[in-house]
């Protein structure tokens, strides 16, 4: 009989594989870029310092799958306590497609599900609470766009100018809106929540009370055999005050990647 783990690989490759099969585009991108983090649960101080992110996103026509993978290292405005912390996120879109000029601007605008398990890790403090969980689920509306500069550029074809109409002009944008998130309150450990259950209201849901928004800018580049050099930036605003307690994480970083279209 197959056991649990062996079913959840299974599960996880079969996600993968049916992910990568039907995309008409694959986005592979590396940013790295500074990172500003407080967390009240760990220290009121805000740590500040560099954070590199792994980027992988899958689109067709209208559905869009996003896997991102980060890692930060900060410390204190007196430089006498780091933190290291880290975030996987997976959102998920269903859009609308709309083109004009065949297909030089294309507008998606939809709907989309974003799940975010992360920690982060205090060295200076104590035993009781060297540490912070995150997990959380959102659902909000999500844009993308895309817009080729040669439908601009209409001047000869040659040196730089011609290089510039080959450029395709993207942007990004998700903001969470309603959602729930697992969160200790103020100096109340982790064992409490676990072996006490939901005693201390530790599923807090969130709002557009507290601004999220994750933002992208990028140009394309053709390469060759439909291949492209995607440069651009992002901005990553997360903010979040469960239980008495404040917390957010900015981001703004430079990105590079490949994009290969079927």
């Amino acid at each position: 009989m197959m056991s649990s783990r062996r079913f959840l690989y299974l599960l996880l490759f079969f996600l993968a594989f049916w992910q990568y099969s039907f995309a008409q585009e694959v986005a592979t991108q590396i940013a790295v870029g500074h990172a500003n983090h407080l967390d009240t649960y760990l220290s009121p101080e805000k740590y500040r310092g560099v954070g590199i992110r792994f980027i992988s996103e899958v689109l067709k026509e209208k559905i869009m799958f996003q896997h991102e993978g980060d890692m930060s290292f900060t410390h204190n405005r007196a430089k006498n306590a780091d933190e290291i912390s880290g975030h996987y996120d997976f959102a998920f879109a269903m859009m609308h497609k709309w083109s004009w000029r065949d297909e030089k601007l294309t507008l998606r605008v939809g709907g989309m599900a974003d799940f975010w398990l992360g920690f982060a890790y205090n060295t200076r403090n104590s035993a009781n609470n060297p540490a912070q969980g995150y997990v959380s689920l959102a659902i909000g509306p999500q844009i993308m766009a895309s817009y080729k500069l040669s439908d601009i550029i209409r001047l000869p074809e040659r040196g730089f100018l011609k290089f510039l109409s080959t450029i395709t002009v993207n942007y990004q944008m998700r903001m969470p809106w309603l959602g729930m998130m697992l969160s200790p309150n103020y100096g109340q450990s982790y064992y409490e929540i676990f072996s006490r259950g939901n005693y201390d209201h530790n599923i807090v849901f969130t709002s557009l009370a507290t601004f999220q928004m994750r933002q992208q800018v990028s140009i394309d580049i053709p390469l060759k055999n439909r291949t492209s050099l995607r440069l651009g930036y992002i901005s990553d605003i997360r903010q979040a005050k469960p239980n008495n307690l404040k917390q957010h994480q900015y981001y703004n970083a430079a990105t590079i990647g490949v994009v290969i279209r079927k």
